[in-house]
């Protein structure tokens, strides 16, 4: 009730005192005000994770802080600047100034107050402001509305600003994708932590990494690595399910779909890992006191098709990468958070030739190379995109037909990003390597080729060359990695060819490959720097 009051109150004083000081005066601080708040949500969390978070006691106040310092600064430079370009007022019936002078004041009102509760919302303090808590757990531990306020101001502000985002006032990272529902986040899905809000609410994005990313039919399972800075007060690290949310790709006026975890993997103090639910308000995923550095696996019930972009973790948004397609998460989950859908002693003891996969018969090699295709900078399609000489992504049809390609133009490798090399596997009908005819009856419908390290760590194929009559089609996706759907079928009578592409970490040893829950074949390829 207390907080109900305040905002409607001072939303309410500022109407009336702009209503009195002239209809043309309040359009004047109107924008004044819609400037401001831009700015401020512009740069605030550049000037909080970039300058104020150094690792110190005001880390913990730095978001909040740095926005509303902003806003309040960048305004009062406006008001002051247009006071003195605008020293008069304009002269309207006093009818005209009650009658429209008080929406317009309303309107400043309402942005004006509403960034200041999104401010303080994300401000370490406990979980309630004044006693209210907007979103957060119930007591199942579901993440989801838990009270409204009369007058919401903060999602007007909010939404207001999100729209603004990706129009009038567009942006290269717009808050509606990259900090969706930001008025959720403040008001108080942040500071839903650790009994009751004792829990830190800031983290800095370097204090914590994600390692890998899959995605399964229905679920999503992320990866993150804390360092020890990322423990709350430099004791233990606490996350509820409030403070963990995964943020779906979006572009133009789509709004991108959130997700909350529904379950986690952690380590135990007695040893090994185990899987618990956020099903009640008194669950926490924890690390292990003392430990510098801790892997947590969050699982998120996740809708097929869209590809997750950022995970955002105490106000911290981290990019996702490492993205594997998997036909069931039950297994990363089960495996204390090992990369691995099998294991290295599924390949050791797997009643294969050990020269299923030898790389000196050609059957996996360590190149970049484009052959049979030769395209140039100018002959290659726009479908497909290269960087460097060297083809980086998208999906292109070659001709078989051999053209002569000045050295200059000539694209004969993919791309290979510093610290990663092409692996190339012969999959063609026939060959060791086949996916096809048992292999495929094994794998399932929702198999992907899949390499396997001597560490258990994978690297789904992110694409394939395709030897076909009519040409040859390349498609590259290292960002997202080949979809099950997207791996050709090559017809029984041979007369076509396959090759799976993969990006491979280097100085690591590759023991095999799978597709699906098939074992392929073994080998031991050393993935060595250029």
């Amino acid at each position: 009730m207390i907080v109900n009051f305040v905002v409607v109150g001072l939303v309410a004083l500022i109407a009336y005192w702009w209503a009195n000081q002239g209809l043309f005066s309040a359009i004047i601080h109107l924008l004044c005000v819609i400037v401001a708040g831009a700015v401020a949500l512009a740069f605030w969390e550049m000037l909080a994770f970039g300058l104020l978070m150094r690792g110190g006691f005001f880390d913990y106040y730095a978001l909040g802080t740095s926005l509303l310092i902003t806003f309040s600064l960048v305004l009062f430079i406006l008001r002051l600047a247009t006071n003195k370009l605008v020293p008069a007022n304009l002269q309207v019936p006093k009818w005209a100034n009650l009658a429209f002078g008080y929406p317009v004041g309303a309107a400043s009102g309402v942005l004006t107050v509403g960034l200041l509760v999104i401010g303080l919302g994300l401000i370490q303090s406990q979980r309630t402001i004044l006693g209210f808590v907007g979103h957060g757990r119930t007591q199942a531990g579901s993440v989801g509305t838990v009270n409204s306020l009369w007058l919401p101001v903060h999602r007007f502000t909010s939404e207001f600003y999100s729209q603004m985002s990706i129009g009038a006032l567009s942006t290269s990272s717009p808050l509606r994708h990259y900090n969706p529902y930001l008025y959720q986040q403040a008001v108080s899905l942040c500071r839903d932590s650790y009994k009751n809000g004792k829990g830190q609410v800031a983290m800095r994005p370097s204090q914590a990494s994600v390692q890998s990313v899959w995605i399964c039919p229905n679920t999503c399972v992320v990866q993150v690595r804390f360092s020890r800075g990322a423990r709350d007060f430099g004791n233990q690290l606490t996350l509820s399910a409030s403070q963990v949310r995964l943020i779906a790709e979006s572009h133009g006026t789509d709004r991108p779909t959130v997700a909350f975890p529904t379950r986690w993997r952690q380590e135990i103090p007695d040893g090994g890992s185990k899987i618990f639910r956020f099903d009640d308000i008194s669950h926490y995923a924890t690390t292990v006191p003392g430990r510098e550095t801790a892997d947590l696996l969050f699982e998120f019930q996740w809708r097929e098709g869209l590809l997750p972009r950022f995970i955002q973790i105490k106000n911290a948004r981290l990019d996702l990468k490492n993205i594997v397609r998997m036909p069931s998460c039950e297994r990363v989950m089960a495996g204390a958070g090992t990369a691995a859908a099998m294991t290295t002693a599924d390949f050791a003891g797997a009643r294969r030739l050990p020269t299923g996969l030898d790389p000196r018969s050609g059957g996996i090699s360590l190149s970049s190379s484009l052959a049979p295709v030769s395209t140039s900078s100018n002959m290659k399609p726009g479908s497909i995109k290269a960087r460097d000489k060297r083809l980086t992504e998208g999906v292109a049809v070659f001709s078989r037909e051999r053209t002569h390609i000045g050295r200059t133009l000539r694209i004969e490798h993919f791309y290979e990003p510093p610290g990663t090399r092409i692996v190339q596997v012969d999959v063609t009908r026939g060959r060791p390597g086949s996916i096809f005819g048992r292999i495929a009856d094994e794998a399932g419908d929702d198999a992907v080729p899949m390499l396997v390290d001597s560490d258990g760590h994978t690297y789904t194929a992110i694409g394939y060359v395709h030897e076909m009559t009519e040409g040859i089609e390349i498609r590259l996706h290292p960002r997202q990695g080949l979809a099950a759907d997207q791996v050709p079928h090559l017809p029984t009578s041979g007369n076509q060819k396959l090759r799976m592409v993969f990006l491979v970490t280097v100085n690591s040893t590759i023991i095999g490959m799978q597709y699906g829950d098939a074992i392929v074949g073994r080998c031991t390829l050393p993935v060595v720097e250029r």
